[in-house]
């Protein structure tokens, strides 16, 4: 009897080992997201990507520190460095980061003799780094389980790569060189450089290439039944087309041949670089309304979170300020955030 009870022990042993094994692999093995999951705001990848919000943490840039990548509490606490790299593109979902690695500088000052360039993956903490590309790349876009960069090659030219999340299926997926910063069910819209900056699609599955509205274009977001963009032919104009009826609507119209040159579009709120008269960063709503003159200069790299909007002026890249997205703004803010981890 005592014999038999060991056995039965064993066995029971044996299948709860097994069980716990089989656990350990399904729970550490590689997470794929949704087929529609996004990595960032279209904004804010047409503003370099220094900042992407994500389950309550934004990571970003930090510009006090070569623009290697830290990670902060939305509400700005807790700043705190996770690598070396120095990052653009920021893409988060899941339980990864991906960017554009651009470390040339700190190849500089720290005879680092890494891969200065590419696209990486790394968990949450900025750890376990793995290779999408090495090559020299621009704008990466993260839709469902897939990376679209832009791919630069000395010899070769520039072109539009897809790569897997998970580094594998690596291939050309363009012959031309496209903006896909904004990607809206299953397709990226975008200016047509190549036909007149038509506002075009390219399906995120087949790759194929649609006219779809013909307006001369700059900086397409799409979202929600609207596609916004600047009108090179309405005077630089901040326009949005109403995708359900095909009309078009006038957002901002800067005067006395000012220009827009730039917006991040968050949710309900629109922020946009004038240019000419008046020249300065100002606010107002997706329908035009409630324009507010915020701060005057020439604005660069404007990035929105859920609570604050981040820019520097072109002038200076290295002191960093914010700004409510939602809330009145009463003053601009110079932020600073200590290096080092």
């Amino acid at each position: 009897m005592k014999k038999i009870i060991t056995i039965i022990v064993s066995i029971v042993a044996v299948i709860a080992l097994a069980g716990g094994l089989t656990f350990s692999y399904f729970s550490t093995r590689f997470k794929y997201n949704s087929k529609t999951a996004v990595g960032n705001t279209a904004g804010n990848l047409n503003n370099k990507g220094r900042f992407c919000e994500y389950d309550g943490k934004i990571y970003f840039a930090n510009p006090y520190d070569d623009g290697r990548l830290y990670v902060m509490d939305s509400d700005c606490s807790n700043a705190r460095a996770l690598n070396t790299d120095s990052v653009y593109y920021i893409n988060v979902c899941g339980n990864y980061i991906y960017y554009v690695r651009n470390n040339l500088s700190s190849a500089k000052e720290n005879s680092f003799t890494g891969q200065m360039f590419g696209v990486y993956r790394t968990d949450l903490d900025g750890q376990n780094a793995d290779t999408i590309t090495t090559t020299k790349s621009g704008i990466a876009t993260l839709y469902g389980n897939d990376i679209f960069y832009q791919y630069y090659n000395a010899n070769e030219g520039m072109y539009v790569y897809k790569a897997g999340i998970d580094g594998k299926d690596d291939k050309k997926f363009s012959s031309k060189v496209y903006n896909l910063a904004s990607v809206y069910n299953g397709k990226f819209y975008f200016a047509d450089t190549y036909n007149k900056n038509y506002i075009s699609t390219l399906d995120a599955s087949t790759g194929n290439v649609s006219a779809y509205f013909n307006v001369n274009a700059y900086l397409v977001d799409a979202a929600d039944n609207y596609i916004y963009y600047i009108d090179l032919d309405k005077g630089y104009a901040l326009m949005r087309l109403n995708t359900s009826n095909k009309t078009l609507e006038q957002l901002y119209s800067p005067v006395d041949g000012g220009k827009v040159i730039n917006y991040n579009r968050y949710g309900n709120k629109i922020f946009f670089q004038v240019e000419g008269t008046n020249t300065g960063l100002y606010r107002m709503n997706a329908d035009g309304t409630q324009i507010e003159y915020i701060a005057a200069g020439n604005i660069s790299t404007i990035n929105c979170t859920s609570q604050y909007t981040f820019f520097q002026y072109y002038e200076d890249n290295e002191t960093l300020y914010r700004i409510p997205t939602v809330n009145p703004i009463t003053k601009v803010e110079e932020i600073t955030i200590k290096t080092g981890k």
